[in-house]
């Protein structure tokens, strides 16, 4: 690991020509990871050279997006009215939640492609032949191939919905991290941090990403990780609708377990699955700690419960029920397309995710005492 943190700063300045990191500043939670990557990822050579990469990618952005955000006149970034928030456990059916809601011609949703590379601000009327979908297309199958079981947990394309989670990594404050590399000293420091600022970067980015896109649009975001912060995210977001998936931790842990070890795999050829699931048992307990102290402030009309079942079960009805709750209008375009993206993408269509609590060193008993008081 022949890269220190002051090294891919000056690559990623060297790149971009700039070196304004903003107030808040890169140094300690870069320095945090990268110090974790040291001492606890057990990276491959490979896995070491994709993330330098993915670290002067990630500076790099952060550098061009305060530079655009110089650049822009007062008043350039518009409030965002109403954005829908889909929350839940990871490995809870937020995804699924979350490509329906896509579906809708009235929303405005985070593209895999533009949240890698986020600047120059995308145009909704050029985004189809936007050349960052093919160079985001191939970062994917590069990182894919490093191992053939990621794809079955987890698809992921240049031009679906993705987890707006990935826009906090421009501060390198990414829950994410978790399931690319066993980094538990620098997951347990973020886990202490004030987020405030953060969600205002996080706010200003999805306010910059809007400037070319139709105003009257509604943005449909999802991230498990903002159960970590709801009453920050209902702070900087006052008109927010939160839409919190359940489903039951018996189910959700391994699944979580298993796409952390396929995520690292890809990085490290050394997977503990006993401490993989200790890990995740630990967090997800906490998880829902903060999200169940949190939800008590939250208005009811703010926010709509939503169980797993029910969404696999009758996926239309669900998405129009959240629409009638939070009052978004429902068109025939949304109908039409739901119907068709729900042909076009069965269940287990790249293949079948298998996984038991067993193989991560747990039992039942467990996690039932775990969650039983949350």
């Amino acid at each position: 690991m022949d890269l220190v943190p002051a090294e891919l700063i000056s690559q990623a300045e060297k790149i971009t020509g700039l070196s304004d990191w903003g107030s808040a500043g890169i140094d300690e939670p870069l320095q945090r990871f990268w110090q974790a990557l040291h001492h606890e990822a057990s990276l491959t050579p490979a896995g070491t050279q994709v993330f330098q990469q993915e670290s002067v990618r990630l500076l790099s952005n952060r550098l061009l997006l305060e530079a655009e955000f110089a650049r822009l006149l007062p008043g350039s970034l518009v409030p965002l009215t109403k954005p829908l928030f889909v929350v839940g456990f990871f490995r809870s059916g937020t995804s699924l939640l979350h490509n329906l809601l896509a579906q809708d011609p009235a929303a405005r949703w985070l593209h895999l492609a533009e949240a890698l590379y986020p600047v120059p601000a995308p145009a909704a009327a050029h985004w189809p032949t936007d050349p960052r979908l093919e160079q985001a297309s191939a970062l994917i199958h590069f990182q894919n191939g490093l191992a053939a079981d990621f794809v079955r947990a987890h698809h992921i394309a240049a031009n679906k919905p993705a987890e707006c989670s990935r826009l906090f990594e421009h501060g390198f404050l990414g829950h994410l991290f978790d399931f690319r590399a066993n980094v538990p000293s620098y997951a347990e420091w973020l886990l202490h941090q004030p987020l405030r600022e953060p969600y205002r970067d996080y706010h200003r980015q999805l306010q910059y990403l809007s400037l070319a896109w139709p105003p009257e649009s509604h943005w449909a975001l999802k991230a498990p990780a903002h159960l970590y912060a709801l009453e920050t995210l209902v702070a900087e977001f006052p008109s927010a609708r939160i839409v919190y998936l359940h489903r039951d931790p018996q189910e959700v842990l391994p699944s979580c377990c298993s796409l952390t070890a396929a995520g690292r795999r890809r990085f490290s050829d050394r997977i503990d699955p006993a401490a993989i699931g200790a890990y995740w048992l630990r967090r997800l307990a906490e998880l829902a700690r903060r999200a169940n102290d949190a939800r008590a402030a939250i208005p009811p009309a703010q926010l709509l419960d939503v169980n797993y079942a029910e969404l696999v079960a009758n996926p239309l009805q669900t998405v129009h029920t959240i629409y009638e709750y939070f009052g978004y209008r429902w068109n025939a375009g949304l109908a039409s397309n739901l119907s068709q993206w729900l042909a076009q993408n069965p269940q287990h269509q790249h293949g079948v995710h298998r996984y038991t609590l067993e193989q991560f060193g747990l039992v039942e008993s467990q996690v039932t005492e775990a969650f039983e008081a949350r």
